[in-house]
Order: C-alpha cells, then structure tokens, then sequence
C-alpha cells in the first residue's frame, strides 16, 4: 500500500472516530414507550407511574407521539430524570 493510501485509511479512522463523539443520538428514543395522562395533558415514565398523581384517562404512548403529536409536557421530576430531551454523543449512548 502506497503512503497516500496509509493516510486515506487514517483520515477515514479519525473520522469515524470523530462521529462517535458528535452529539447525534437522542437522549430519548422517539420510539420508547410512555404513560400520558389526557386529563392532565402530561407524560409520565412507566417507571415513575406509582408515584405521579394521574387520573384515571391514562394511555400509552410513543415518547415521540407524546411530545410532537399530543404536545404533552413532563412534569414530575422522577420522569424528566428518565427522559431527557436533546442529543447525545453515540459513545455515551452505547455506554448507558
């Protein structure tokens, strides 16, 4: 292999390695499953539901149904620990 295929290679390595580190992945998938609450227009995670104070119309729901499609807020502290909003790098979600 010539010297300019050696650095191609390494290029290619420091940028994949790079993308690991970019804030890329959400913190929440869109896709994890939820409580909602439609009295109260709020969502609650499946494992803060004993301790939130809901009424009895309840669903479950696709975190990302809940927030884009419902607009549905999170309102108890044990459920906004749980589901964080915003980006993350991949090499923290891999490690979580």
């Amino acid at each position: 292999m010539n010297s300019r295929g050696i650095w191609a290679v390494l290029v290619l390595m420091a940028v994949a390695v790079g993308l690991l580190f970019l804030p890329l992945a959400d913190r929440t998938s869109g896709s994890e499953r939820v409580i909602v609450d439609h009295t109260l227009e709020e969502i609650v995670h499946p494992g803060c539901y004993d301790q939130a104070e809901l009424t009895n119309y309840i669903d479950e729901v696709s975190f990302s149904r809940a927030t884009d499609e419902l607009g549905y807020r999170i309102e108890d502290e044990c459920s906004k620990e749980r589901l964080q909003e915003g980006k993350e790098s991949v090499i923290s979600k891999l490690f979580n």
